[in-house]
């Protein structure tokens, strides 16, 4: 078995960087690089559960379930739910998550009703202002608005917030742990203006 979650979060956390880079040239948040790392993000949970599962990270013994689960699933996140004990808040933002990288992935270049261009379903992601937006009521095309720094921030902190249950759950021990998380944090290093 080879390991992959590394790779796909070094990859997140160089989008990151240049998402930081870019928001600042800009307008403190606009960044194409969102488009790119939020899927890259889910890339590298994926492959997190599929290593914690076979045993790779901890040494425990294969969970067959789970990697069956995954491999039946086209909805990781619907997995984690399943299997793992995910807080409420944690819960809402990681299937809101889930959203944003399904609009990023299948876009719907479609006009919509809402005057601000926001799926209502996802109005949450607006109203914290997470998107790249104008703040007036006609606004960016939804992929525009997509296309921001603190959206990504966001999900990084969610991905990480859901690394440690799924680490703690597995009982990795406080060494691989911290390594771990480590690199789910490293995005905290660049963008700490923005």
């Amino acid at each position: 078995w080879g390991t992959s979650s590394q790779d796909f979060v070094h990859l997140a956390n160089l989008l990151f960087a240049n998402s930081a880079d870019y928001a600042r040239r800009i307008d403190g948040n606009c960044s194409p690089y969102a488009l790119a790392g939020i899927p890259v993000l889910f890339s590298a949970l994926r492959c997190l559960l599929i290593e914690l599962n076979a045993g790779l990270v901890t040494g425990a013994a294969k969970n067959d379930t789970v990697l069956m689960n995954l491999a039946k699933s086209g909805n990781d996140i619907a997995v984690i739910l399943k299997h793992y004990p995910v807080d409420p808040d944690l819960k809402e933002d990681l299937s809101l998550l889930l959203e944003v990288r399904n609009e990023i992935v299948h876009p719907a270049h479609r006009p919509g009703p809402e005057k601000n261009a926001t799926p209502a379903y996802l109005n949450r992601l607006r109203q914290e202002g997470l998107l790249q937006s104008t703040g007036a009521d006609a606004d960016y095309i939804w992929i525009g608005q997509l296309q921001s720094h603190r959206l990504f921030k966001w999900a990084f902190v969610t991905v990480r917030g859901t690394v440690q249950v799924l680490l703690t759950v597995h009982d990795a021990t406080r060494d691989t742990s911290d390594g771990l998380l480590a690199s789910y944090s490293r995005f905290e290093e660049r963008g700490r203006d923005l």
